[in-house]
Parts: C-alpha cells; structure tokens; sequence
C-alpha cells in the first residue's frame, strides 16, 4: 500500500514538474478594478485608481511553477477609519459569490482565517459585528507587507472570502500600477475571478487579496501565506464633484517601488 501511495505521489509530482514549465512570472495575487488609472492619491501609491460606487472589480490568482493550490483566499477590503456605509461585492458569470467572513457571525475563511473575532460594525447593511479595527484577524505569525492604507491606525478592515482559485484559466493580465501597464502573460495559468462592487458612506473603499499558497519542492510541501504587492491593488474614490478626484490621481504616475513579501505558515 505504501509502494502504492508513493507511487502516485511521485506521478503527481511529475505532473505537476510538467505544468510548470508553462507559468508566467506574475505575483500570486492581483487587483484590479476595471478601466482605473494608476497613480497616486495621498499616502496610497502604486495603485490603480477609479472614481465611483459602481463598478467591475477582478481578482487574479496566479500559480507558480511548484505551486499545487490557492486557498483560503480572502479578499481584502480597507475602508477610512471610522466610516461606516454599504458595500456590496456579487459575483459575475460563475464565479462563487463572496460571503463576509467574521468569527463573530461563525463565518471564517479556513480554521487559521481569521485568527480572531470581528471587533466592530462597518456595516450599516448587515447586522452585528462585522469589522476589525487591526491586523489581528491575520493567521497567527503573519504581517504581510505594511503597504497604505493597508495600516492599522488608517484603516479599519472587513474580509469576503472569495474561495480557492484554480487552474482553468491560461494567459493571465499583469496589472501593474508601477507605471500603468496592462500585459497579458500568455503562459500565465491561474483564474480572474470578477465581482461587481458597489458601496455608498465610504470616502473611498482600497481592495486587496491574501490567500494561502501550497507549494511542492521535491519530496516537501510548503505552505505560505501571500498578498498582492503594493503595486498590484486598487482603490474606488467616492464621487467627488468635478475632476477633482480624477487629478489627485494624475499627481503621482512616477512613484517608488514598493515590494510585497510571502510569509511563512
């Protein structure tokens, strides 16, 4: 049995070997909201930005080559500390509805996420708690890279989870705010899942996406928790009146590089 066992482990192994000759060299994870510009807008950098409450938003996993799942992926949402309003996140095409994860209302994305109990109500659409005031709903060990607003102190946070991304989908976008390009990866293989999005009460609404990543070197498996880079996320601005948003944005399209950083789980 044994024999057996570790005979279909190497088989899928070799499988795997194979697959990933064929990945494209783009981040784990993306967001993008469509037809942004990317710039700057105060402290928040490198990001794609849109003006509006209504709006197509895409979520991008990508594998690497030993990567053998994506799991417990969690979109991200940053709201102004403080504020309160509505947000609504439905899926479009096939794509699994996002479901509001707090351990308050027993909704959690995995047994590690989140790592602790929602702390206040964002939400005027939905009852009870649904919020954390800090980072503490990471998975125990994890910080993850301190882009803005994406800080305690600037935000406060609710968590959707979006379920795991597969492989069905080949040639992935790269969505990279440092300096605005849009690329297609044509040996990328991962999945775009795509919401409609819609909010009101909010100064602005900023979207990222963690997940855990489970990876396969030879005979070991290795699980990581990641995050989209600082470069690969987008914020949706309130409607303001005039072009006054619009040439916040405009202000900083040379902007510094920010890295994102896997943390070990």
């Amino acid at each position: 049995m044994m024999r057996q066992i570790t005979s279909a482990i190497a088989g899928f192994c070799f499988c795997l070997s194979v697959v990933g000759q064929v990945h494209g060299a783009l981040p784990t994870f993306q967001t993008y909201i469509d037809g942004a510009v990317a710039g700057t807008n105060g402290g928040d950098q490198q990001t794609w930005f849109a003006t509006g409450s209504s709006f197509d938003l895409f979520v991008v996993g990508s594998y690497g080559p030993n990567d053998i799942s994506i799991s417990s992926t969690t979109l991200l949402l940053s709201v102004p500390q403080g504020e309160t309003g509505t947000i609504t996140i439905s899926a479009k095409g096939s794509d699994e509805t996002p479901i509001l994860v707090s351990t308050a209302g027993g909704v959690t994305a995995s047994p590690l996420n989140p790592s602790t109990d929602a702390d206040i109500d964002i939400l005027t659409n939905v009852g009870g708690l649904d919020g954390y005031m800090d980072k503490g709903f990471l998975p125990a060990g994890v910080t993850f890279n301190n882009h803005y607003p994406f800080q305690a102190g600037v935000s406060d946070f609710l968590l959707f989870d979006i379920a795991a991304f597969d492989t069905s989908e080949t040639g992935l976008n790269d969505y990279n705010a440092d300096g605005g390009t849009i690329t297609n990866s044509p040996n990328a293989i991962g999945e775009q899942k795509e919401y409609t999005v819609s909010f009101s009460g909010f100064s602005w609404v900023h979207f990222d996406v963690y997940g855990m990543v489970m990876t396969a070197t030879g005979p070991q498996i290795r699980t990581t928790w990641d995050i989209n880079p600082g470069s690969h996320d987008s914020t949706a601005l309130a409607p303001a009146p005039g072009a006054a948003a619009l040439a916040l944005i405009g202000i900083g399209l040379v902007i510094r590089q920010r890295r994102g950083t896997k943390q070990s789980g």
